[in-house]
């Protein structure tokens, strides 16, 4: 009897140390945080910068991750060669809109390894805690993902990271992109004309049947636009649809078991000539096929021609409403489950 108690013993005594010592075991991932890219004529690069910088900073303060800066005037087509060659682990990117008083965000962190988005989403920020909240957010996600394998460990809840107190914290954001404060309500998704209702647009939730992330890979958009509408085309798609930007359908569905479709668009933008040249036109094709080869989903939608319309806004007007086919369609055509 004394073994078997002696044993039981020694593994209880021991626990406290393999509970005590499973912190260490989680690593702290190298985060390169580059400048969001801007959407709207209100916002310039600097601003973008400084936004970025300062959730650099609190991601940094965390303690969960390590912040690496990255080298200035790095080009977007070179942002993962980068971060690869600063032996980080992921790089955190994004599009950044005005929207009343405060900004639109989008933000995608980046796996080095895969090049694939592991995570995308779209927040509306109006203060600078709000900004440091994203820091915090960001940081525990990342995190999270690095150290996914040892989930099953047990570890004591991390200390919550500390947030900007005081006025600074609650001082509107658009002060730090030289907008004066508005009195009027900000923009809604009513539909307006112009500017103001493509900005609102892009803070719209995907709608509430879209999937979880990684349910659906986004196929870098082709077509006659120019490579940045294109590129903002694709990563509308992204967070319209809660999925992740894959090289190609194969490697989509061979690195992820769960995915649902792999979407491909075409995506085509001219010159209103009814407008003198003032206006664009953009027509998309959204195809979806599941990893069997099977189209689920092939439609062409095209921009509102009875008002003007910027190219961005023309491209988000058919991404919105192809995502919103797509992800509510009709119920004789939904698939079974």
């Amino acid at each position: 009897m004394r073994r078997p108690l002696i044993a039981s013993l020694a593994v209880l005594l021991a626990f406290p140390l393999i509970a005590a010592a499973a912190p260490a075991l989680f690593s702290k991932p190298v985060v390169v945080v580059y400048p969001f890219t801007s959407n709207g004529a209100t916002i310039d690069r600097e601003a973008s910068s400084r936004l970025a910088t300062m959730i650099a900073q609190q991601m940094a303060t965390t303690g969960k991750v390590a912040v690496s800066p990255p080298p200035p005037g790095t080009e977007r087509k070179d942002f993962l060669t980068v971060a690869r060659g600063a032996n980080a682990d992921y790089y955190l990117t994004g599009y950044i809109s005005p929207l009343g008083n405060g900004v639109s965000l989008v933000e995608q962190v980046v796996s080095t390894t895969t090049g694939i988005v592991v995570y995308s989403t779209t927040a509306q920020l109006d203060s600078y805690a709000d900004a440091a909240g994203q820091g915090d957010n960001l940081a525990s996600i990342i995190s999270q993902h690095a150290n996914r394998g040892l989930a099953a460990i047990g570890t004591a809840p991390p200390a919550p990271s500390p947030t900007p107190a005081g006025q600074e914290a609650q001082a509107n954001l658009g002060k730090l992109f030289g907008r004066k404060k508005k009195s009027t309500p900000a923009p809604t998704t009513a539909a307006a004309p112009g500017a103001a209702r493509a900005a609102s647009s892009v803070a719209v939730a995907a709608p509430a049947t879209a999937q979880p992330a990684g349910d659906y890979a986004i196929i870098a958009v082709e077509g006659n636009a120019d490579s940045r509408i294109r590129e903002l085309a694709t990563q509308r798609l992204v967070a319209r649809t809660h999925g992740q930007i894959a090289p190609n359908g194969a490697a989509a569905c061979a690195s992820t078991p769960t995915l649902r479709d792999v979407l491909n668009a075409t995506l085509n933008v001219r010159p209103d000539a009814s407008s003198g040249g003032g206006s664009s036109r953009a027509t998309i094709r959204l195809v979806a096929s599941d990893c069997s080869g099977h189209v689920v989903f092939r439609r062409d939608f095209t921009s509102d021609a009875s008002v003007s319309l910027t190219a961005e806004e023309a491209t988000g007007q058919v991404i919105d409403a192809a995502v919103a086919a797509f992800l509510n369609p009709p119920a004789s055509k939904r698939r079974r489950h």
